[in-house]
């Protein structure tokens, strides 16, 4: 039986997203002048995200950064970037920041947590890209990472 392999860019990103969930709870200078209310507008609106991409991602959500679906996601909020389950984990940590008004938490999100979402993104697309091939390819050049791409009419190209 082959040793367990451990799946980096999954442990690197729970790890920065746990620590920077943390973190707040025990910074206690307060600084940002933002009111607690938006933090947590914010939370909830990650929640939400999440809770819907769920229902397109269903049991493809547990696992490892090797896909587990035998077919791409290209639906619902797959419409309209790549990742938007990690998009959802940015905008529930900056709600948590805020929500504790803590400067420390927000320069994790920026130093840490991003860079592993993004990490772990980056990964995943190449993964997808060798198991989909074309299907990948043509799904990605119209598709954002985080954000929908804005694409250009034949009106505006000239």
């Amino acid at each position: 039986m082959p040793p367990p392999r451990v799946d980096l860019p999954s442990l690197f990103m729970v790890l920065s997203l746990t620590a920077n969930l943390v973190v707040p709870f025990f910074d206690r200078t307060m600084v940002l002048l933002v009111p607690r209310e938006m933090g947590l507008i914010l939370f909830l609106c990650g929640v939400l995200l999440f809770v819907y991409v769920l229902t397109y991602l269903r049991r493809g959500f547990l696992g490892q950064t090797e896909p587990e679906l035998d077919h791409l996601v290209t639906e619902g909020p797959y419409r309209f970037c790549r990742h938007p389950q990690y998009l959802s984990f940015i905008i529930m940590v900056f709600g948590i920041d805020l929500m504790f008004r803590s400067i420390v938490g927000v320069a994790f999100t920026l130093m840490l947590s991003i860079p592993s979402v993004v990490y772990r993104g980056r990964v995943e697309d190449r993964l997808l890209r060798d198991r989909f091939h074309e299907e990948w390819e043509n799904y990605a050049r119209n598709t954002g990472f985080f954000f929908q791409r804005i694409q250009k009419t034949e009106d505006q190209r000239s």
